[in-house]
């Protein structure tokens, strides 16, 4: 029979599947609809997610180009994120939860989630720079979500560091 925390896992487990296939899916929707905008301009008004970006594509298509990048970049970033996730789930042991590898991929996840961060700063600033140009782009970021992300996960790295180190300790004194 298995326990509250195994069968929690396996849900989790299940639940990141979902949302790994759901990025990745998104991922490609915006690439293929990035990639149709360009061979025909008129489908920049009906891309993904609603996004009408066509405005900036008159004004700049690279630009355009820019911003249709950041949008698809970070969006694969989170499905990277989400595949690490999966990882995880492959190699945790209930019986031995603090392994070197397990905490070197939560501590991966943090790295990864701060740099999507400063890749969503980069692109809200640019974002807000067009703005004020007068190309209004509808779009969040999620720089902000991004960079607590990284911290939290950071902070559970660290702890995650802690268990190994005491794992250690009292298979040392057994």
């Amino acid at each position: 029979m298995k326990t509250k925390t195994e069968r929690v896992l396996v849900i989790m487990n299940i639940l990141v599947w979902i949302i790994f296939v759901g990025l990745c899916i998104q991922t490609g929707a915006m690439l293929t609809s990035f990639v149709v905008s360009l061979y025909s301009p008129e489908f920049a008004k009906k891309m993904y997610m609603g996004l009408n970006l066509s405005g900036l594509q008159q004004y700049d298509s690279n630009a355009y180009s820019v911003i249709a990048g950041f949008m698809i970049g970070i969006c694969a970033v989170k499905a990277f994120i989400a595949y690490l996730t999966i990882k995880i789930f492959s190699m945790i042991n209930l019986s031995n939860p603090f392994s070197a590898e397990v905490a070197a991929l939560v501590e991966r996840i943090s790295i990864v989630a701060f740099i999507a961060g400063l890749f969503a700063i980069v692109a809200a600033s640019y974002s807000d720079w067009l703005s004020k140009n007068g190309i209004s782009i509808s779009y969040n970021w999620a720089a902000g979500e991004l960079l607590l992300l990284a911290g939290v996960i950071f902070v559970i790295a660290q702890v995650f560091k802690r268990g190994i180190e005491l794992q250690s300790e009292n298979d040392l004194t057994i």
